[in-house]
Order: structure tokens, then sequence, then C-alpha cells
């Protein structure tokens, strides 16, 4: 066992302090005006990954292969985002054993309780509607996010993983966490069907950083009186789609909730 394995610690809400004091990862302080970010970071090429765990109220999520990680803290010492580049496979790997890892970690995070996360104002639908769709990432001639494509209870062979976008990314929520999986690839030049490189990154954001989206910039702080608006209209959008999808005979995935966002209740 390498005794020399960083290991890192932290909780999305929770304090910075106890990050870094939890951790035996050292972290670099980068701070403009009020806002910090505490960075770790490894080579690819080293031999060495890192050891990171993510508290939650229900569990911790934990990646043995972390090349670094970053924390955010807005105007304070709590954390409010992170983002955390996993080793994955090796440079030129197949096709075939990037997606059994991709899909081990989509396990692990099913085991661990993460769910799948819809944006409001688009359509329930499930991987397995997928066929009924042309063009990735749009339906009905509108541009989506987190459309079948990225349920991530959809299992992929390696020839229709090859037609996914170069960049996609699966969303999920837990405890009032957010988290954007990212997978990034670039198929080889020789060998474009067979082998290609590939990049995973997780983003970690609380309720309040993902919903500040949500609403325009200059109003972000204002985000709890503007996003209840916000939402309605984002439910109108997705019920006149489901509407029509349901009428062209696709099933919408009814059992689908929305997270509760505790911030308005």
């Amino acid at each position: 066992m390498n005794t020399n394995k960083p290991c890192l610690e932290f909780e999305i809400g929770s304090s910075i302090t106890h990050a870094t004091s939890a951790s035996t990862a050292i972290y670099k302080k980068d701070c403009v005006l009020d806002i910090c970010v505490y960075k770790f970071g490894l080579a690819f090429s080293e031999p060495v990954r890192a050891k990171l765990t993510i508290k939650t109220k229900s569990g911790d999520l934990q990646f043995d292969d972390i090349v670094s990680a970053s924390l955010g803290t807005y105007g304070g010492d709590i954390i409010g985002d992170a983002n955390v580049t996993l080793g994955g496979v090796d440079p030129g790997s197949k096709h075939s054993e990037a997606l059994h890892y991709f899909y081990q970690q989509m396990d692990e995070l099913h085991s661990e309780g993460w769910k799948r996360y819809i944006f409001q104002n688009e359509a329930r639908l499930r991987g397995s509607q997928l066929n009924n769709f042309k063009e990735h990432n749009t339906i009905l001639n509108q541009p989506v996010v987190t459309g079948p494509w990225v349920d991530p209870g959809l299992r992929l062979k390696v020839a229709e993983w090859l037609t996914q976008p170069m960049i996609s990314t699966w969303y999920f929520h837990k405890d009032g966490v957010y988290l954007l999986f990212r997978v990034q690839r670039e198929d080889s030049e020789k060998a474009p069907q067979k082998m290609g490189s590939y990049l995973f990154t997780l983003t970690f954001e609380s309720e309040a950083e993902f919903y500040k989206s949500f609403v325009k910039n200059e109003y972000r702080e204002d985000w709890i009186k503007l996003l209840p608006a916000e939402l309605n209209r984002m439910a109108q959008e997705r019920a006149q789609t489901e509407a029509r999808l349901k009428k062209m005979g696709i099933a919408i995935d009814e059992d689908y909730q929305d997270p509760p966002i505790k911030a308005l209740e």
C-alpha cells in the first residue's frame, strides 16, 4: 500500500477549515476579493493518485483515483462548490475500457443514493425513449441538457457510445447537493472507432450555487425571491412539451419527481 497517497475530504455547505484540517493533501489558496478557491493537484504522469471522500447527510461518496480538486468559497468560510478531476483511463485506451470505467462510476453514484436530475423545463424522458429522437440534445427542435441521452440508467454499447457528443454531462442530486458528471472524449486519429483519450470531471454545487444560475447574473443574490416565478415558467414549458410528446406516443417518466428545494420550504 502506498502510504504517501494523499487523502482529501470535504462536504458541500460545510466549513473549508474543516475540509483542509481533515485532509492530508495540501491546498493552495487563491482569492479575488471575497471569492476564494482552494486547489490541490497532481500530474497525470505521476503514478500516485489521491483518495477523496465527499460527505453528505446520508452517506459518503469515495473515489480512489483523484488527480485534482478545487473548492470554492464565496464571501465566507462555507464551501459552495467543488471541481474534481478523476484519473480515469490511460490516454489512447480502448473505448470499451473507458465505457467500463464510466459505468463503474455510475453504479457507485447509484449505490450511494445519487439520483438523476432533469431540468424543470425539460421533458421527463428515460433512456428507453432515445430512439424516438434523431438529433442529440434536441427535442421538438429545442435544445435540451438533461434528455434521455444522459439517463444514468441507460447502458450503451461502444458503437452507441461513440455517437455521443465529444463532451457530455450527466446531472445528479442528493441531500440538496447537485452533481455534474462530465465526460470529454477525443478519438484516436489512427483508430477512432477503437481508441481514444478521456477526461472525467465532477462538479459539486450547493443548492444556492446551483439555483442562482437560474436567474440573471445581476440578480443572483435575490435568487430565493426570484426562483419561484422562474420554476413556474419552467413547469409550464415542461407540461407543454410533455403534452406534445404524449400525442406522438412517446412515454413520459411520470415517476420522476423534481428534488425539493430547502430554501423555498
